[in-house]
């Protein structure tokens, strides 16, 4: 609870029981000598005292010893934050009657309660040769210290310091006139307290305006130990970000503080400041003495709704279109496909039917099977012979078209292949490229030769 290095948290510290006296030695065969210095014994609230324990070791004691542990002070009564400042210091110090070595350890109080304040000042243990054996000793103490607390006069509203000195500036990362609306400017707020640890230093709160935010970040907390005690600094990195062009008017942050020198209030400010935030690139915003005049009557308000009605009617027809649109299409998709499962519906038995003329490797059958299977799929513009089928059809089903015909009609012999004319019934050309008229086709010797062969 005692003994915190300094820029770790500070405790609280309630009055602890003094514990029984442990067996002291004789100062004459004691090497060590205890002195303890405080530097006010009627501080105000909240301020700074400085508690300094020394320890001597004379040079021409009886006995040799050295130093086991240095006990930390202990809170008898009252309430106060205690900081330990640094690490040890050793030294020589030397005097009229002998040299000695100087062990000095520093702390500082912080009284948080008015009245009085009663502190065990620091006791020493060590360790002690005679003859061999080891003995453990405690410095005998002159008893507990008593402090008397002031109350600091008529303390204002909110949270306040004690202290020696107390400054707070800003900073900026770039340029404030730079400041654009809408893009954050990082601003860097910071307090130098003389006299305190960065952590009890109140929180210094930016605010914000019509036109300008401040999104605060984590502080940040430095100790520096000086001869005079703790000097703490708290820094806040704030992103100003203005909502529009125009004037920023930053407001003035105030921080009251109670002087221990000179006795008196002080104010710690940061005066108001105007930035001029930026319209963003490719944004123009009119002066504010630019700004058109409002028309007056009632023709100051006809023109927007009429264009709001105009605007309103536009929408309802564009919502319209697209909506008929889309069910054009999906009725034409829908159509689109229905035609297509009839006509596969249709060539089902046809193709079934060539599928076994083919099996069979019957010429005469898989001739009608394939004109049958023509005239279902291409209705009106359905080929007259094989010939015909051939050329619509295309390599190699041309090619078995002939040897089918030689096969049927010609002297001989002919060897065909049905498998290459059922496949191309089966992934037959495109319907355009079968509708197209053929000039250099001769027109039928008989003209109802084409009704015939049906």
């Amino acid at each position: 609870m005692v003994g915190r290095r300094a820029g770790l948290p500070l405790l609280a510290l309630a009055a602890w029981p003094l514990l029984g006296a442990k067996a002291q030695t004789p100062a004459d065969e004691n090497p060590f000598v205890v002195r303890a210095e405080i530097s006010s014994r009627s501080p105000w609230e909240r301020s700074q005292v400085l508690y300094t324990v020394r320890v001597f070791r004379t040079a021409g004691a009886r006995r040799f010893g050295r130093i086991r542990r240095l006990n930390d002070p202990v809170l008898l009564k009252g309430e106060a934050l205690i900081e330990q400042l640094g690490n040890d210091r050793q030294y020589n110090f030397r005097s009229e009657d002998a040299d000695s070595l100087v062990l000095e350890r520093r702390y500082a109080l912080y009284p948080q309660s008015t009245g009085e304040m009663l502190l065990q000042p620091a006791s020493l243990q060590w360790i002690g040769e005679d003859f061999g054996f080891r003995t453990r000793s405690f410095v005998p103490d002159a008893g507990p210290e008593s402090i008397v607390v002031r109350a600091v006069p008529s303390p204002p509203a909110g949270r306040w310091l004690a202290a020696a000195d107390v400054a707070i500036w800003e900073e900026f990362e770039r340029e404030p006139g730079e400041l654009v609306a809408g893009e954050p400017l990082i601003r860097l707020l910071g307090v130098r307290v003389e006299g305190q640890p960065a952590r009890q230093i109140p929180e210094l709160r930016p605010g914000d305006g019509p036109n300008f935010r401040h999104f605060v970040e984590r502080a940040r907390f430095e100790d520096t130990v000086t001869t005079d005690g703790l000097v703490g600094v708290r820094r806040q990195r704030a992103a100003l970000l203005a909502l529009r062009a125009g004037d920023v008017v930053l407001p003035p942050i105030r921080l009251n503080w109670w002087n221990t020198t000179s006795e008196r209030w002080e104010t710690a400010e940061l005066p108001r400041r105007i930035l001029q935030a930026q319209a963003p690139i490719g944004q123009f915003v009119p002066p504010p003495d630019e700004s058109p005049p409002e028309p007056a009557g009632p023709a100051g308000w006809l023109a927007p709704l009429l264009a709001l009605g105009w605007f309103l009617t536009g929408v309802a027809w564009w919502i319209t279109h697209r909506l008929g649109a889309h069910r054009l299409v999906r009725r034409r998709f829908r159509s689109a496909l229905d035609r297509e499962s009839r006509r596969r519906d249709a060539l089902a038995g046809p193709l079934a039917a060539l599928a076994t003329a083919c099996r069979g490797n019957d010429a005469r059958q898989v001739e009608e099977a394939l004109l049958a299977w023509a005239r279902s799929y291409w209705s009106g513009a359905a080929p007259r012979d094989l010939a015909e089928l051939g050329r619509r059809f295309g390599e190699p089903a041309v090619t078995e078209c002939r040897r089918l015909s030689a096969a049927l009609y010609g002297p001989g012999r002919s060897d065909w292949n049905p498998e290459v004319l059922l496949r191309a019934a089966r992934r037959p050309p495109s319907l355009a490229k079968g509708t197209e008229p053929d000039e250099s086709r001769l027109p039928p010797l008989w003209p109802g030769s084409a009704a015939e062969s049906g």
